[in-house]
């Protein structure tokens, strides 16, 4: 059983995968061009010192047992391996240290990373690696984090930088940070997510519409609520074709990584009257739209894949995969930012509306029992009707440090697949906005433009909102009803 305690997030040894972290797995032998790993580069403001840098490993190694066990596949392939402590961990094997040629910049710094990001583990071992980047000018270093997407999520990886990390520069003074454990409602609501996480469902269903038919009942509505959303996904994500993904082999990497002002895209929401989502997906729908006519190609629309994070509030500790996915279908060739925000606002409100995208952990339990040619074949069907991802992770406000070193920026990273040979992952820290690029050189020649473009499309909703008066910031009904009706003559307008 996971412990809600800081000291520990993660679960015992011996424990069996999740389903959705299984299907991860399973994912990459089935599709050996897919990498599923999760990356971080954190850019420090100096190198930090060793000993501390080792200890703060030791540190997390601790809290986190997950990171000292190896996966035990299952005896004769038959359900989901299990999280087994190996014998003879190597701590030094995981943590490495490397010195570029100086004076270092960041694109030296992120083509190694990004030959790195395209590597697979060594499954024999625990699922993670830490690379101490030094030779970087005036005396700065990076550190680059990277793990299978079978041990943790996006958000998930919070957990892993809060315990490697400290509030100051100055070494903390070892006292145990404790969370308050969940109340009867939020573990109750814990409990009954955990019942939709898995092959047994319909068997638990069935049992309980005798010994707790409320429950039950209640299950199942979710589930056909969500189900209705997904069959409308399915609908929507026919397959398009993308002449930039033409000559892609899936494997190859290339990173960069781009730094929004968070106040003005905060700004930019209120005074639209949307969600930060909504302004992320449209600041990337322009980027790519505006990539497209600078390489003189046609692209009306492409389908996004975008997380939805599940997890309680309790469970922000917690290692694993808990999110679902649904669809958002960019228009990339519209040219009026406006309708661009109206149509993704108009998706997104009805994917949270009826919670579509809770209804994947059920079928990835089901998918990871599948027989591997089963499931090789299920991935094939999927490339095409997704071209890119898309995920944005509320990160810490705060300044941290590691080591002594402060860290300045924190740029994440999400997996490629075959047919969908781009990635954004985005994550707020301080008062920055931090943008990990991941795209596949092969099918995107030049891919360092988009973080150009991804300036360009800000600063057009910048533009088209400077006069605007957040309602946050307003009782007065003017500026409010003003933000609406902007909103709502794009809605409008698309419709």
């Amino acid at each position: 059983m996971a412990e809600h305690a800081n000291e520990r997030v993660t679960s015992r040894p011996g424990a069996r995968m999740l389903p959705a972290d299984a299907l991860f797995w399973y994912a990459e032998e089935a599709t050996p061009e897919l990498r599923p790993l999760v990356g971080a580069l954190l850019l420090l403001d100096r190198t930090p010192r060793r000993d501390r840098l080792r200890a703060s490993i030791d540190r997390l190694i601790r809290r986190v047992p997950r990171l000292r066990q190896r996966v035990e596949k299952p005896w004769m392939g038959i359900g989901p391996p299990a999280w087994e402590k190996q014998r003879n961990f190597e701590r030094d094997y995981h943590l490495r240290d490397v010195v570029l040629p100086a004076p270092g910049s960041l694109r030296h710094v992120l083509d190694f990373t990004a030959a790195l990001f395209e590597s697979p583990l060594d499954h024999l071992r625990p699922l993670w690696e830490i690379y101490l980047i030094e030779g970087l000018a005036e005396g700065r270093a990076a550190l680059f984090f990277k793990a299978h997407h079978s041990i943790v999520d996006g958000v998930g990886s919070l957990a892993l930088f809060e315990a490697m990390t400290e509030p100051g520069r100055k070494p903390s003074n070892g006292r145990r940070a404790t969370t308050k454990r969940p109340g009867r409602n939020a573990a109750r609501s814990s409990k009954r997510d955990e019942r939709l996480n898995g092959a047994g469902n319909a068997v638990d269903l069935a049992a309980r519409m005798f010994s707790d038919p409320w429950s039950a009942v209640e299950d199942l509505s979710r589930i056909a609520r969500a189900l209705n959303g997904m069959v409308g996904d399915l609908r929507a994500t026919q397959p398009i074709a993308d002449p930039m993904v033409r000559d892609s082999d899936g494997i190859g990497r290339h990173l960069d990584c781009v730094r929004l002002p968070l106040p003005e895209v905060q700004r930019i929401k209120s005074a639209l009257g949307v969600s930060l989502n909504d302004v992320v997906l449209t600041v990337v729908a322009g980027a790519i739209g505006g990539y497209h006519d600078r390489h003189r190609k046609h692209v009306e629309q492409l389908h996004c894949m975008v997380p939805m994070n599940l997890r309680q509030d309790h469970e922000r500790k917690l290692l694993g995969n808990r999110v679902g996915v649904f669809n958002v279908t960019l228009p990339v060739g519209q040219r009026s930012t406006l309708l661009r925000l109206a149509q993704i606002h108009a998706q997104t409100s009805a994917a949270k509306g009826d919670r579509r995208g809770s209804a994947i952990p059920f079928f990835m339990g089901m998918a990871s029992l599948m027989p591997r040619v089963a499931f090789r074949a299920l991935a094939q069907q999927a490339v095409g009707r997704f071209h890119l991802i898309c995920t944005n992770i509320p990160g810490p406000s705060s300044r941290r440090y590691l080591a002594g070193a402060r860290v300045e920026s924190i740029y994440p990273f999400a997996p490629l697949m075959l047919g969908a040979p781009l990635s954004f992952a985005l994550l707020s820290y301080g008062d920055t906005l931090a943008v990990g690029i991941d795209a596949d050189p092969a099918a995107l020649p030049c891919p360092e433009q988009l973080g150009d473009h991804m300036r360009e499309a800000v600063a057009e909703l910048s533009s088209l909102t400077q006069h605007a008066q957040p309602a946050s910031n307003s009782r007065r009904k003017g500026p409010k009803r003003k933000s609406r009706s902007t909103t709502g003559r794009a809605k409008r307008a698309a419709s």
